[in-house]
């Protein structure tokens, strides 16, 4: 079985286990921050996806939101988040989702990302284009005042005295576009950006694994996703995905050198 196919199998897998449990309550651990926390579905997603995922691939490296890293010295990752969105699951918000990825050497080769609420399933393998529910999608939105922008912060615990950008650059983002988003899902950000229900989508310090299938999902929907792992330890990236032209004319129109990749 390719390694797409076993993808997304496995994300539709783990997806069906969230919504089977979906408005439940669960007992929940905070991580690093107030927004940063895990419940038990987490590891019941992640534990059903790289079951089958190690079925087929079992040599392979693994990197997981909730296991870490499960390193095999192989050429090629894995990159598992089992539940991106895991505070709006908590609180009943239907905007969640399984992200897995394969990278062969730290770049993106395949991404699948699935919202089993609303049943999206959109995945792209590279120089093969981006789906959504077996339908081709591109994107190629131009102006940003005639489009939505998304954006996800850094964790609060990365770089206090830093975040302050970030909110101003939110409110910056927010008046020169017709508003600025933040989901709770950076994941689902960039499956949006792919489809064109938005035209930006950035952000600072997000974790690998929140982002990796989303970055090959909008590269191969025509997208320059402009992408830094600025912290190899703990797997942190910055990123600015559009079309060129949006890219271009929000760095016309606003100062990111902070941000910059």
């Amino acid at each position: 079985m390719n390694r797409l196919t076993v993808a997304i199998n496995a994300a539709v897998a783990g997806g069906n286990l969230l919504k089977e449990h979906y408005g439940k309550v669960f007992k929940e651990r905070q991580k690093e921050s107030l927004r940063d926390v895990v419940t038990d579905i987490d590891e019941l997603s992640e534990n059903k996806i790289l079951d089958i995922i190690k079925k087929e691939y079992p040599d392979e490296s693994f990197l997981t939101e909730e296991s870490g890293l499960h390193d095999q010295d192989s050429e090629g990752m894995w990159i598992i988040d089992a539940l991106d969105g895991t505070v709006n699951y908590i609180h009943g918000i239907p905007m969640f989702c399984v992200s897995i990825s394969y990278w062969k050497n730290m770049e993106p080769e395949l991404g699948v990302i699935y919202n089993p609420i609303s049943e999206d399933l959109y995945y792209a393998q590279k120089n093969l284009g981006s789906f959504l529910n077996q339908k081709k999608i591109n994107s190629h939105l131009l102006e940003i005042n005639k489009n939505l922008c998304v954006m996800a912060f850094s964790g609060k615990a990365h770089n206090p005295k830093e975040r302050s950008k970030e909110f101003e650059l939110f409110g910056l983002l927010n008046d020169l576009s017709q508003g600025c988003l933040r989901t709770g899902s950076a994941a689902i950000n960039l499956s949006y950006l792919a489809e064109g229900k938005c035209g930006l989508a950035l952000g600072k310090a997000n974790k690998l694994w929140d982002i990796a299938a989303g970055i090959v999902i909008a590269q191969e929907a025509g997208l320059d996703v402009q992408f830094k792992i600025t912290n190899k330890e703990n797997f942190l990236v910055d990123y600015i995905a559009g079309s060129s032209e949006m890219i271009l004319e929000l760095r016309d129109n606003i100062d990111i050198s902070y941000l910059d990749t």
